[in-house]
């Protein structure tokens, strides 16, 4: 079901003229207006100006319904109710009741599944956003309800992604149709409940774009958002700033009293490579700050972040990286307010048309906060977290109370530890905090979930050659016992970047407390 707004704004096409005669009758209308409004309610201690407001909201029945709470808030509730008999069927659906009847006019039937945006509209009064609505479904007015991305011009920024660059070439497999418009904005929201409306009122409110903008399910993991199970579409917003429109089509019923739509296959797909594009740059933007945080300073090249052993923040590099890297950096060199960004921003203008959508909602801590590991020592897990957000959850072997509680930091990242990508250690290993302790991988499996090491972690191989992959050096490590879920949290194609690097440590023959 496709519900579609006018926004507040004026016809660009019209002549100065044309303007001046629309404005005249305009006031002459609210005039009138004004008059009755006075015959039928008493004319005292009015602080309210009537005319200013209605001119500036459009005389639209929002306006009415909006002015109306103004006097119910100053208990004048003659007034109040002359406004909710004007705004009629927004009324209705504020309320959940019939709008109020004036004497001497009939009462109106309400249509309740054209106004099925009721749960919606709420949000923008919460939001301080007044908009002039008008809701209609598709078999209601086919010409008013057009395609709302139909004058949305195609974004041209975004170029395909390599054959083979990113995740595994999970992203650049992924190819939309030549007339999709990528979104500017993804953002989760795990259900309709209060937070999930707030969500979707920032898309609603927000700035208005020429791209649209996507809600997806987001469910809850515990306290957690998942990432992971992050894929079904909910609705699509979209907004015209130069035609003054707006509208949502819904793909999830349990949003709208509604018949919802399909999700398009082109939808599906940027979902499909979405997400593994965004995880790309959250491992981009970590690894920026984490080498600021060790070295002082911003890293002028690629090279500085996918260097050798021991200067290996990064365990790789993808294709996509390199225009991203170029975008944060100029970023950090402009000066806001005579003062330099303490951290990156979010790259959203180059790459591959799939990875366009800055994650928003639930999703927000991914743009926001670089990732971080959590190891809860109760249930056996390993997470790779942002904010509040799981984008990762291993099983892992531990030690029992040898293994150590508290925070540490990735000291230190090595491939094939002792020259073997088989031994005790496994393909993978990392010291935390300069220490004996350290998270790598194992030649006894059957361990995975039990306390039989003499402090370290230990991780099944497809793990800890992802997570190496995922984390830079100078990531954060907390040890606890508890805080994380026992559900496992990874995706069928696993997060690679393409190394060129050298990452072996000969010299050094590491001691671990396996």
């Amino acid at each position: 079901m496709r519900v579609k707004w006018n926004l507040l704004s004026t016809d660009k096409g019209r002549s100065d003229s044309n303007d001046e005669v629309t404005r005249l009758s305009k006031e002459s209308r609210i005039d009138e207006q004004i008059k009755h409004f006075y015959d039928n309610v008493p004319n005292v201690g009015d602080e309210l100006p009537l005319k200013d407001y209605l001119l500036k909201h459009e005389d639209s029945r929002m306006a009415w319904y909006l002015l109306g709470k103004e006097y119910e808030s100053k208990g004048d509730t003659a007034k109040a109710t002359y406004c909710y008999a004007q705004a009629g069927d927004i009324y209705t659906a504020f309320e959940g009741k019939p709008a109020p009847v004036l004497p001497g006019e009939k009462k109106k039937g309400s249509n309740r599944k054209k106004w099925a945006i009721a749960l919606l509209l709420p949000l923008l009064l919460a939001a301080g956003a007044i908009y002039a609505i008008r809701a209609m479904t598709d078999s209601g007015a086919d010409e008013a309800a057009a395609s709302p991305t139909a004058s949305i011009p195609r974004y041209e920024g975004a170029a395909s992604a390599p054959a083979g660059s990113g995740n595994g070439g999970v992203a650049s497999n992924v190819q939309l149709p030549p007339s999709f418009v990528p979104p500017d904005l993804i953002a989760g929201a795990s259900g309709p409940d209060a937070r999930g409306r707030d969500v979707l009122g920032t898309l609603l409110t927000g700035k208005p774009s020429t791209l649209p903008r996507l809600l997806v399910e987001t469910p809850l993991l515990g306290k957690w958002s998942d990432w992971v199970k992050t894929a079904k579409p909910i609705a699509d917003v979209t907004s015209d700033p130069e035609a003054g429109t707006a509208g949502i089509r819904w793909y999830d019923p349990k949003w709208c009293d509604c018949k919802p739509d399909d999700p398009s296959s082109a939808t599906r797909k940027q979902l499909e490579g979405w997400k593994p594009v965004q995880e790309e740059k959250a491992v981009l933007r970590s690894a920026m700050i984490r080498y600021k945080e060790t070295k002082g300073e911003w890293p002028s090249s690629p090279e500085q972040l996918a260097a050798d052993y021991p200067n290996n923040t990064m365990a790789g590099w993808s294709e996509n990286m390199t225009p991203w890297f170029e975008e944060l950096k100029e970023t950090l060199d402009d000066k806001k307010d005579g003062k330099l960004p303490q951290a990156p921003g979010w790259p959203d203008n180059t790459g591959p048309e799939t990875g366009h959508g800055t994650p928003e909602g639930q999703l927000a801590p991914v743009a926001a906060q670089p990732l971080q590991i959590v190891i809860d020592k109760t249930h056996h897990r390993l997470a790779v977290v942002s904010g509040d957000v799981i984008l990762r959850n291993y099983a892992v072997g531990l030690g029992g109370d040898k293994t150590p509680e508290g925070a540490f930091v990735i000291s230190e990242k090595v491939k094939d530890p002792n020259g073997s990508s088989t031994g005790v250690f496994g393909s993978r290993g990392m010291t935390l905090s300069d220490t004996r302790y350290g998270i790598h991988g194992t030649d006894e499996p059957d361990s995975i979930g039990k306390d039989e090491s003499h402090g370290c972690v230990r991780m099944k191989k497809e793990d800890i050659e992802e997570l190496y992959d995922l984390v830079p050096l100078g990531t954060p490590v907390t040890i606890a016992k508890g805080g994380l879920p026992s559900e496992l949290r990874a995706p069928p194609e696993r997060f690679r970047l393409k190394s060129e690097q050298n990452e072996t440590n000969p010299r050094k023959v590491y001691d671990w407390l396996n």
